[in-house]
């Protein structure tokens, strides 16, 4: 980027450069001893035309008449060699332009490095933003349980202490932490499914119990809610109850995009869900 507006500084200033040392190197094109010449004649002519209608109206006589034509011819000769001082010549000014040939660059430089920026051209690259690792995430969890302890009815806090540690994969942690979230999870589908799934997690049993009741509520709470079907979708297979299962799954189904990744694993598992059901089917009988 230097090198290109370097470049483009010095073809620009070297152009004006020389377009003003031409001119000055040239000089003028001024000659105003044929304009005067040309005046003179065309004045002379008319002093001719003057004396012809003057004889030719009586004023002058013949020999009147012959005297000021020669006068007038005499003149005429004059005018048409010019001395030598009649007109300005042309002057060069070739110290003047070798002079701006040599300060006109110099100035340019050191007036853009006074008043200009330089350093614009290269303007000082972005840093990166330092990736946040595993480490500093558990670091600002546990910077916020600490905190807690000292805040305990802080419910919105503990649910993003409870989110923070399902994050982590700590699921004791998260359940313990989404209980004491209190009334910033009654009446929010998702918290709901999410401490019911740290249950499950953290429980030998699964879906058993308050996790299944913590499901009903948050589906009672919104019908649609994806991840709670999901989840309670999970629970009916795992307590083999595959119509269920199937009946959650075609109703998640039914919310996403069907040429999504999310639909197709949706399908996926409502197929095994089938075939699992058929299997016992054919055990039974």
């Amino acid at each position: 980027m230097t090198l290109i507006f370097t470049l483009m500084a010095a073809v620009l200033l070297a152009s004006i450069t020389l377009w003003l040392v031409l001119v000055l190197w040239r000089g003028p094109k001024v000659d105003h001893g044929i304009e005067h010449h040309a005046v003179n004649a065309a004045v002379l002519r008319d002093q001719l035309l003057e004396l012809e209608q003057d004889k030719t109206n009586g004023i002058l006589s013949d020999a009147d008449y012959v005297t000021a034509q020669q006068e007038l011819q005499r003149r005429v000769l004059d005018e048409a060699i010019p001395g030598q001082d009649a007109g300005i010549r042309r002057h060069s000014s070739k110290p003047a332009a070798i002079s701006l040939a040599i300060v006109l660059p110099v100035a340019a430089a050191f007036g853009y490095l006074a008043i200009g920026t330089p350093m614009a051209i290269n303007p000082v690259p972005v840093q990166s933003t330092p990736a946040i690792t595993q480490a500093d995430i558990q670091a600002m969890v546990e910077s916020l349980a600490t905190r807690l302890e000292n805040n305990p009815n802080d419910a919105p806090g503990w649910l993003m202490l409870a989110r923070s540690y399902r994050h982590l994969q700590r699921p004791a942690d998260a359940a313990a932490a989404f209980a004491k979230a209190g009334p910033a999870i009654q009446t929010d589908p998702l918290a709901l499914s999410e401490y019911a799934e740290m249950l499950a997690k953290s429980s030998p049993t699964g879906f058993t119990g308050e996790a299944t009741q913590l499901l009903e509520r948050a589906l009672a709470l919104n019908p649609q809610q994806p991840f709670a079907l999901t989840l309670a979708g999970a629970a009916a297979l795992e307590r083999r109850d595959y119509p269920a299962a199937i009946d959650y799954w075609q109703q998640l189904s039914a919310l996403l995009p069907p040429d999504s990744d999310a639909a197709r694993v949706v399908i996926s598992s409502i197929e095994r869900a089938r075939q699992e059901q058929t299997q016992m089917s054919g055990l039974k009988n």
